[in-house]
């Protein structure tokens, strides 16, 4: 234990010091003796007892020196031996943890009086009294009902709500430390509303507090209790608490506190003002100097109250009370009824209140009119309490944590300072928006896998590779979304820093907050906002904290593992053509529909443009793949593909892999499409007949069951995955050699299905399986096989119910007409007759339209040209500018017309020969408009032939991106799988924070037209600020970001009207796919203009990074900071360019452009410095990223403590910046903020102790600006 010797020495020998115990005492005393021999001696001395501190002197003199202490915790006084010994009357003192203290008295009943001041001295005896007290006090407050009340402002009829007096009985649990939390931080399940009005505001001063007994300034804190209502308790709770001062007798205090008829709060409410002195900062010793106790009613009814401080030693000191009160007066022109609703709502004191209170206050109206820091002011000065606009904030925020400051400017004026802490809605939605598009691509893959049929030789030990790896990604996938919506279901809104590290929620962004402050000069008439989105770095954290290098390290290595192999462009090729075919399907549908709803209104004057659209997306759909590739992969399919023979149907025993596969999975992977163009599935037949009805899956798709499923039995993936290993580890076995006898004895092993599913009455998914040995490969004959046929006539025997179904299953998909897979057995289509079916139900339909709009003379169109015979490898796929744009270089090349060939046509398709030119066209012979009703009963036919014809294509482009996929050499599947998954865990931190942060713009401020043009022309910026540090494990999650942050400028979003339910809780949709996202995001219906206009725009992304730590020292003396130097000067470029832009676009004012252009010149030239921790480059950032209205993020690791430093300083700088606060004012108004306001609070939520997670060391590095004060940091889990 630590003790000040100083202050221990000045509380024993201050005569004005009263004691609880005084006498003489003879205490056994160990004394050194010659030759290292102690001898224990008796010595007489006076002792005093005050509290659990035992002063033993030097001798008998009462004023003599303090020679020692005993701290009387833990500690038990026994007497041994009633009666008296040579010595007089011995008790001893038993410490749990040490030996015990013997003491001897001259009387039995000193020794008594001794023995029980002991006893009682410790803190668990006065624990025990306080709560037998408490019992006492509330049994008296039940018998009480009357209550003295003061005030007449607020209505005393009103009873309180029950959720108060629940919030009320949770603050009254004992807090751990002395620092306990405002009453809103009690209640977390008590959300503050933060549009509600407050009773009043109130700053605090005090002066003329005493002094020390060495003559020294008190370090003064303001603490204020409330006694809530009858019938409740009677006990004083604790509400707000002021900032601590130090060395002085007249603080003025920043932080105010607020009263809201939420909490609980009336005219009737007392409270008490208590003052302490706070001796030390760490340990947070506190002394009572006084306090002040006085009714809510009072403090509203005058604006500036000044109270003497009450305690036992009498009258020391005065406390003020400056208050605002939002019902003193009402503003011209207004009724009665409630004060204006604008985006700052502002109440005038200087109006007359009610004779009642006036008669209070002192039968004067003009006794209210004062100023809180001088009394020399005109009388009439009115007092001014400002309230911000909140919009739709708490639609898309919650749980907020309010904090209110009063500074002075430059000038003299106040500065209204709000600091809001809130957490995101979205944390735990989008996330599993994201998890649901990454289930549904690998079930599309295991599809595309066991669609190419059971293959010979070692491509089956491939097939079956490729399975395992899916399967496991989509287990992986699938328990992540489970474990996020068991979070959200529990209510959880944002993920523990102390949580960082675990797995089961990796895909959620750590210490996800909205840091909120706004301000208002009423002097300068400027008010103004800052949003700064706080999150931890968006990486994978490692449990066992190992090393990966991190995401740029890991792509740089499987950039140049893909040099080394030849096919792996092709396999890149192929995905992002099969992507490419995805959406210019989707896209042709989507203008389908539009063609549909025109028709439908017989409205030809629109028809002709989107007619255009789908003819030329159609022309760049004909000429993605090349017909030599795809014969290749059909060549190699036919070739290592196992064709079952007839006969042998029903007399050989069916496959494993076909077994296997026969669990795949049944969820509607159809294209999109419209009600319209769809065709009824009928029951289809089995992927593998075997002679006997097939078995229907309860997840299946059914009549009944229109929708896929909404979760996934995460056992029967992780059942099946092992089933697969167990047979690739055959296979892999086979491979490697053995005897031909044993090989076919294995494989008769696996010759029925290796899981068994059974279900449960209530739930259908539900698998029970016996799970294989942990050496299945070794051992194949513990596994219990039950075979797929005997499970099919046993459930047909019993109760003729369907059989529960495994989590996959492809044959109704495969033979539905609108499936996107080919079916094992199935011969692919040719690539020629595909495209011929495609332009064919183009040309009809292109012609049926140009009929129905007046030009049934034009001829038929041509879609493909002619192409010389040139041999290529690989695909006819361009290199991405984007991940979502995906072109086609064969229509690059020859330049097609996107518009309609309204010319006579010479040719059709490849090799047709000229015939002469008619009038009109085969596909509109017979028609007569006027005779013809329903256009769209016309078109529908032609479109449903279009898009089945797509399909086959996508069917083909499935195939063969299997086949290369195959081929490709199986160590680059894994790395390019555990690639993909740490990318997808960034990703999703990354996007959640960032769709957060829009959402909070759209929806938390008053969104004017600028805006929304600078939307639409521009897009937003976006700018990340780091604190990483490029040594240890930081190292990895800067590479983590710098990648997630790059990965989030290829998403698209979209602005839709949020109507009805959706606008009370207004949710993104995510839509696409991992290389073409599209996030749709709900605004106010009164937001965007009304001409129907859709505003559509990106995002661009800059991530500034500069490590401040003492780690931030070490990679700088060991040169490891290059990278980021380089990274920081690309993205200086880059906002460079969006200045650029912005300029052009004629956005922001003259002086705002001039100011940006003298900020960017000077980041110049700090990044060309070679300087130590340069944060002058963030502070550059941030001002160029306010002035052109961007987003702002700051992450640190765990977005805590450093990030806590920063947001405060940035909050400071604005203040001095836009808003005169003085300089020589910041450190205080800095160490005020990060002591008291919301990033503590945010450390408390996190952690569950408000301490930053710095130490004296640590401390010592960081920059003079984002050093935290003293007494706010220590030991804490970070």
């Amino acid at each position: 234990m630590r003790l000040n010797k100083a202050e221990l020495n000045t509380l024993a020998t201050n005569p004005a010091t009263r004691f609880d115990k005084e006498g003489l005492l003879i205490i056994t005393d160990r004394q050194e003796g010659f030759l290292w021999r102690s001898s224990e001696v008796r010595v007489e001395r006076w002792c005093k007892l005050r509290g659990n501190l035992l002063f033993y002197l030097k001798d008998k003199d009462p004023k003599s020196a303090v020679a020692g202490l005993l701290v009387l915790e833990n500690c038990r006084a026994r007497i041994p031996n009633e009666q008296p010994e040579p010595e007089g009357y011995v008790f001893d003192i038993d410490f749990k943890d040490s030996t015990s203290e013997r003491f001897i008295v001259r009387s039995s009943a000193e020794r008594l009086a001794w023995v029980q001041c002991i006893e009682e001295a410790s803190s668990e005896r006065l624990n025990l009294l306080i709560r037998q007290l408490k019992d006492q006090i509330e049994a008296q407050s039940r018998r009480t009902n009357a209550a003295t009340t003061m005030g007449n402002h607020i209505d005393l009829g009103t009873p309180l709500e029950q959720q108060v007096q629940e919030q009320l009985q949770l603050h009254d649990a004992p807090a751990e430390d002395s620092t306990a939390a405002p009453l809103e931080e009690a209640a977390p399940s008590e959300e503050l509303d933060l549009s509600e009005l407050p009773i009043c505001e109130t700053a605090l001063s005090c002066d003329s507090l005493p002094l020390d007994s060495l003559g020294r300034a008190p370090n003064p804190q303001v603490v204020c209790s409330l006694l809530p209502a009858p019938g409740e308790d009677c006990l004083w709770r604790e509400h707000a608490r002021t900032e601590l001062q130090e060395r002085t007798r007249s603080p003025q205090f920043l932080c105010t506190m607020r009263f809201q008829r939420s909490a609980g709060f009336s005219a009737g409410t007392r409270l008490r003002f208590s003052v302490f002195d706070v001796r030390e900062r760490l340990t947070l010793t506190t002394l009572p100097l006084g306090h002040a106790d006085v009714t809510l009613g009072v403090i509203q009814d005058t604006s500036r109250l000044r109270l003497p401080l009450a305690s036992p030693r009498g009258e020391c000191g005065f406390i003020t009370l400056a208050s605002w009160s939002p019902d003193a007066a009402v503003e011209p022109g207004q009724a009665g009824n409630g004060p204006p609703r604008s985006s700052t709502q502002l109440f005038d004191a200087s109006g007359s209140g009610s004779g009642a209170g006036a008669a209070a206050a002192g039968g004067t109206s003009s006794s209210r009119r004062a100023h809180r820091r001088t009394q020399s002011l005109p009388p009439k000065l009115g007092v001014r309490l400002f309230v911000p606009q909140q919009c739709g904030l708490q639609r898309v925020c919650c749980n907020p944590r309010l904090r209110t400051y009063r500074l002075n400017s430059s000038l003299g004026a106040d500065i209204s300072v709000q600091e809001t802490l809130l957490e995101s809605r979205l944390c735990c939605q989008l996330p599993q928006q994201l998890l649901s598009i990454w289930i549904q691509r690998e079930k599309e893959l295991l599809q595309e896998i066991s669609g190419m049929g059971e293959l010979s030789g070692e491509w089956r030990w491939r097939q079956m590779n490729l399975l395992e790896e899916h399967l496991r990604l989509l287990k992986d996938y699938s328990q992540a979304k489970q474990n996020i919506q068991q979070l959200a279901r529990d209510g959880v809104a944002f993920k523990r820093s102390a949580a960082k590290a675990d797995e089961a929620l990796e895909f959620l962004p750590v210490n996800l907050h909205v840091q909120r402050m706004w301000a208002q000069n009423d002097t300068m008439q400027r008010r103004g906002l800052l949003d700064v989105v706080t999150v931890g770095a968006f990486t994978r954290h490692d449990a066992k904290g190992r090393k990966c290098g991190g995401l740029i390290k890991l792509l740089q290595e499987s950039k140049s593992w893909k040099l080394e192999q030849s096919n792996a462009c092709k396999v890149q090729a192929a995905n992002d053509a099969v992507q490419a075919t995805k959406q210019l399907r989707k896209e042709i549908v989507e203008l389908m529909s539009q063609l549909l709803q025109l028709a439908s209104r017989r409205s030809s004057k629109d028809m002709m443009p989107l007619c255009n659209q789908m003819v030329a997306r159609t022309r760049t759909l004909l000429n993605i793949w090349e017909p030599s590739i795809v014969e290749e992969a059909v060549a190699f399919i036919e070739r290592h593909r196992i064709i079952e023979e007839p006969e042998n149907v029903l007399m050989e025993p069916m496959s494993p892999f076909r077994k296997i596969t026969q669990q795949l999975t049944a969820l509607e992977l159809k294209s999109p499409e419209l009600e319209d163009f769809a065709t009824p599935v009928v029951a289809p037949p089995d992927l593998w007949p075997r002679g006997q009805p097939p078995l229907m899956r309860s997840n299946s798709w059914h009549p009944s069951n229109s929708s896929p499923s909404s979760s996934l039995d995460i056992r029967a993936i992780d059942s099946l995955q092992h089933v697969v290993k167990c047979y690739n580890d055959h296979l892999r076995s086979l491979e490697q050699g053995g005897h031909a006898r044993q090989a076919e004895e294995e494989e008769a092993t696996y010759q029925s299905l290796p899981l068994a599913w059974h279900s449960q009455s209530q739930a259908p998914l539900e698998a029970t399986t016996s799970a294989p040995g942990p050496e299945p490969a070794a051992a194949p004959s513990v596994l219990q096989l039950i075979d797929l046929d005997e499970i099919g006539r046993r459930a047909q025997r019993q109760q003729h119910q369907q059989p529960p179904a495994g989590f996959l299953d492809t044959k109704l998909m495969s033979s539905s007409p609108s499936a996107n897979y080919y079916r094992p057995t199935e011969e692919p289509e040719p690539l020629d007759l595909t495209q011929l079916n495609i332009e064919a139900s183009v040309m009809c339909l292109v012609s049926k339209l140009k009929f129905f709009c007046g030009r049934c003379d034009s001829p038929a169109i041509r879609l493909r040209h002619p192409k010389a015979p040139i041999k290529r490898e690989g695909f006819a796929v361009a290199p991405q500018q984007a991940p979502d744009v995906i072109a086609a270089p064969a229509a690059a090349k020859q330049a097609p017309n996107l518009g309609l060939d309204l010319q006579p046509s010479t040719a059709f398709g490849s090799g047709a020969v000229p015939v002469p030119v008619k009038k009109g066209n085969k596909f509109t012979d017979g028609l007569d408009l006027s005779m013809t009703t329903d256009w769209a009963a016309e078109l529908r036919p032609s479109m449903r032939k279009l898009r089945h014809a797509m399909d086959r294509l996508l069917k083909t482009a499935r195939l063969m991106h299997s086949v290369q996929r195959l081929q490709q050499d199986m160590r680059c599947n894994r790395i390019q799988a555990s690639i993909m998954y740490r990318r997808d865990v960034c990703f999703s931190q990354a996007l959640t924070a960032l769709v957060s942060s829009l959402m909070l713009r759209l929806w938390g401020s008053e969104l004017d037209m600028g805006y929304l043009v600078m939307l639409r022309d521009l897009g937003p910026l976006a700018y990340f600020e780091g604190l990483l540090t490029l040594y240890g494990n930081e190292a990895d999650m800067w590479s983590d970001m710098c990648i997630a942050i790059e990965d989030l400028s290829a998403v698209s979003f979209q602005l839709v009207r949020a109507q009805g339910d959706a606008a009370m809780a207004p949710t993104p949709r995510i839509t696409g796919s991992r290389q073409a996202l599209e996030v749709q995001l709900p605004v106010p219906e009164h937001s965007l203009p009304g001409n129907g206009t859709s505003i559509s725009f990106k995002i661009t992304p800059v991530f500034f990074n500069i490590g401040i730590n003492e780690k931030a020292s070490f990679a700088e003396t060991l040169g490891q900071t290059k990278e980021q130097h380089r990274s920081n000067w690309d993205n200086y470029l880059r906002l460079s360019q969006y200045f650029g832009r912005y300029r052009k676009l004629g956005l922001g004012s003259v002086d705002a452009g001039e100011s940006l252009q003298s900020l960017l010149g000077f980041m110049e030239q700090q990044l060309r410095s070679n300087v130590s921790k340069n944060v002058k480059i963030l502070h550059l950032a941030e001002d160029a990223c306010r002035l052109m209205d961007g987003l702002r993020f700051t992450s640190c690791k765990s977005a805590k403590d450093r990030t806590g430093m920063a947001v405060t300083l940035e909050q400071c700088r604005v203040l001095v910046r836009e808003f005169q606060l003085p300089a020589k004012h910041v450190p205080y108004v800095l160490s005020t903020m990060r002591s008291e306001g919301t990033r503590m609070d945010n450390v408390l939520k996190n952690i569950g102790k408000r301490k930053y997670a710095f130490n004296r060391t640590q401390v010592s590095f960081l920059p003079a600006m984002y050093r935290p004060p003293v007494g706010s940091y220590g030991k804490a889990q970070t």
